[in-house]
Parts: structure tokens; C-alpha cells; sequence
């Protein structure tokens, strides 16, 4: 099997997904300064963009063969390690701290596994996405707090591996409105500016989108 010949157009957005993340972990690895961090992040945010990309384009035109498994991998690269290993790599934890970044990364992996084998749900995710987790990690790295992001590290985990239900945004408006969100944040740190505000747009959309369970579960007791 010739896999170049089988991948689609959102094959090639996954793969610059992978791109974004592997370049965020470069830039984490030549310094732990605060701008190589905030470059880092901004890696993390075009990875989300990426990811957002191809699966629109999936939806749109159909995936390849490759299109579930890629994806996958992708992710646990750009919202798995990139993040984990930022967030380590920032405060200088000691090595007993690293056990929280490889659960982080567990969870991560366990997540994705469990999303390839179960019965896509059009509605609903189960258990935390990976690019919320991975966004706001990378933005409690921008309020330089770090026994924040070592907690974050394991209740993001917990929730990833969570059987609670979260909503699939597939509302144009929520899209746009959540790009332009991110945008804005990515915009603050390139510009070196209202870095703390950056990180804390980051994450709370990240924290919107986690009461969603709350809100559909009032909804659905008022019926």
C-alpha cells in the first residue's frame, strides 16, 4: 500500500498538526525562557487550528483510511507530550514531578484509544478532548504558576479518561467565535503583550467548555 496515494487533503492538515506540536516541543527544548515558551504555545494554537481544519474538511469531503488512526496520533504529539513536557520543562520541576506529566500523557494516549474503538457519537465526546486538555495546560504555562500547572496536569488527565459527556461545538457561530478567542490569544503572545491575559483567555474558554456537561445535564432534567 502506497500511503501517499490513499492520504486526502485532511491527511495533509493532520500531518501540519503533528508540525505544530513537534515544533512547539523544539522550541520548549532550546530554552525555558519565557519566549521561547510563549512561541511554544503559539505552536500548540496553530496546532488547534490545524486540527480544527481537517476535520471540518472530513466532514466535508470524506477521510481517507488513514484519516481516525492519524488524527490520533497527531493529537497525543500536540496536545499530549508538547504540552506535558512544556509545562515540566518551565518550572524545572523535580524528577518525583514527572510523574504527573507521564499520567497526563497516559490519560492522553487512553483517551484517543478508547475514541478509535467505541461508536462515534455525533453529539457528544466522552471523557475530555485532548486539544481542551492541551490548550489549557499551555495556558496555565503563560501564568507562571507552577503548582497550578501541576495540578491541572492531573485533574485535565482524570477528565480525559472521565466517562462524562461533552458537547461537539458544530455551530458556525461557536467555531468562529472560539477561532477569533484563540486568535486573539496568539495575537497577545506573538506581540509579547498582556501575556497573563493570553493565558488566562486560554483557559477560560477551556473552562466554558468544561461546565458544558452541567449545562446538558440541566437541560436535560428540565424535560
Amino acid at each position: 500500500m502506497n500511503v501517499f496515494q490513499i492520504m486526502r487533503l485532511p491527511d495533509a492538515f493532520t500531518l501540519l498538526n503533528v508540525v505544530f506540536g513537534f515544533c512547539a516541543l523544539l522550541k520548549t527544548a532550546q530554552g525555558t525562557d519565557q519566549g521561547s515558551l510563549q512561541i511554544a504555545v503559539i505552536f500548540i494554537i496553530l496546532a488547534l487550528a490545524a486540527d480544527g481544519l481537517d476535520g471540518h474538511l472530513a466532514r466535508r469531503f470524506g477521510s481517507s483510511p488513514l484519516g481516525a488512526n492519524l488524527d490520533s496520533l497527531a493529537d497525543l504529539v500536540s496536545f499530549g507530550v508538547a504540552p506535558a513536557f512544556m509545562a515540566l520543562q518551565a518550572f524545572h520541576f523535580p524528577t518525583i514531578a514527572w510523574l504527573a506529566g507521564i499520567f497526563y500523557v497516559i490519560c492522553g494516549t487512553l483517551r484517543l484509544a478508547r475514541f478509535n474503538i467505541t461508536s462515534k457519537n455525533d453529539q457528544f465526546f466522552e471523557g475530555l478532548p485532548i486539544p481542551a486538555a492541551g490548550i489549557a495546560l499551555s495556558g496555565s504555562v503563560l501564568l507562571g504558576r507552577p503548582t497550578l500547572s501541576l495540578l491541572m496536569m492531573v485533574l485535565l488527565a482524570l477528565l480525559m479518561v472521565s466517562s462524562i459527556s461533552y458537547v461537539k461545538v458544530r455551530d458556525p457561530k461557536a467555531v468562529v467565535l472560539g477561532g477569533l478567542v484563540f486568535l486573539a490569544a496568539g495575537v497577545l503572545i506573538w506581540q509579547q503583550n498582556d501575556i497573563i491575559y493570553a493565558g488566562i483567555l486560554l483557559i477560560a474558554v477551556i473552562v466554558i467548555y468544561l461546565m458544558s456537561p452541567v449545562v446538558i445535564t440541566r437541560l436535560q432534567k428540565g424535560k
